[in-house]
């Protein structure tokens, strides 16, 4: 039997291990709670993140051909192509007449290669008329060179008058020393046509003709040219207006730095385009 001494012991170790209980019970329930409220904001978070996947899901599948959106901005959908197979072999079709590189009656130059010794026996064939000429016609670009030509007016007094007088130069003939209508239209071409930038469009007159011209020069006569073709738009802008069938279009692009709009109207014959910093009825 447990003396009084034991038993109190006993109770005394009971109570000890009751209260280490107690206390990581208590301990538990901290640490639960805690994990309730992380997995509180854990799902709040994970429905945030399930609206913006839907948000953007949406937003990629929605291109040029389902919204409002310009072509410009159709980045992730890819084009499938309306064609269907033709079964066709590559190439030029049976019966197909193609366009060959013909001889010309009237070549800008001819070069004659004579023949003058004879390769038997040495005798000089000078003075032998050919019995027969073979023709071989070589298409080639003439040699590029910038060409410069110089204008002269003259200044005369009237020998009974006295009255001074001067002949006009060509309206284009505005300076001392500048260049000609052919060179700033090949330019404003090369770089709103062909799209080419002012820096390479220098660096390829220089490779052509041997002729340098800074990118500030190319700016201005882009300039000239765009001023020289101005009394043109109003011109256009009317016959848009009076056409009973108008195409209309937009797309987007970045002038400096900045996304602009680029409404579009034409018909088969005129074509008008200008940028905006809107898309709306302003700009339209």
């Amino acid at each position: 039997m447990l003396t009084v001494q034991q038993a109190v012991l006993t109770m005394e170790s009971l109570m000890g291990k009751i209260q280490q209980q107690n206390q990581f019970i208590h301990q538990l329930i901290q640490e639960n709670e805690q994990l309730r409220q992380k997995n509180k904001h854990l799902s709040k978070e994970n429905e945030r993140l399930r609206g913006r996947i839907q948000e953007l899901e949406a937003r990629t599948k929605k291109n040029s051909s389902n919204s409002h959106l310009p072509p410009s901005s159709d980045r992730f959908a890819r084009p499938r192509s309306s064609r269907k197979p033709s079964g066709k072999k590559p190439g030029g079709q049976e019966g197909h007449r193609g366009t060959t590189l013909r001889q010309v009656e009237h070549p800008h130059h001819r070069v004659v290669h004579r023949v003058n010794r004879c390769q038997g026996c040495g005798a000089s064939l000078c003075e032998v008329q050919p019995f027969k000429v073979d023709v071989r016609q070589v298409f080639d670009l003439p040699p590029a060179a910038i060409e410069v030509t110089q204008h002269e007016r003259e200044v005369k007094s009237c020998p009974h008058c006295q009255c001074v007088q001067q002949a006009p130069f060509p309206p284009h003939v505005t300076n001392h020393v500048q260049y000609g209508p052919r060179l700033i239209a090949l330019v404003v071409y090369l770089h709103h046509i062909q799209l080419i930038p002012y820096k390479r469009l220098s660096e390829m007159i220089e490779a052509l003709y041997q002729h340098s011209i800074s990118t500030g020069t190319l700016t201005n006569m882009v300039k000239r040219g765009r001023e020289a073709l101005e009394p043109n738009l109003d011109i256009i802008e009317e016959t848009l207006l009076d056409s009973n069938i108008l195409h209309v279009d937009e797309t987007s692009l970045r002038i400096e730095g900045k996304r602009a709009w680029v409404p579009i109207a034409c018909t088969s014959k005129y074509t008008y385009v200008a940028p905006h910093a809107s898309r709306g009825k302003k700009a339209t």
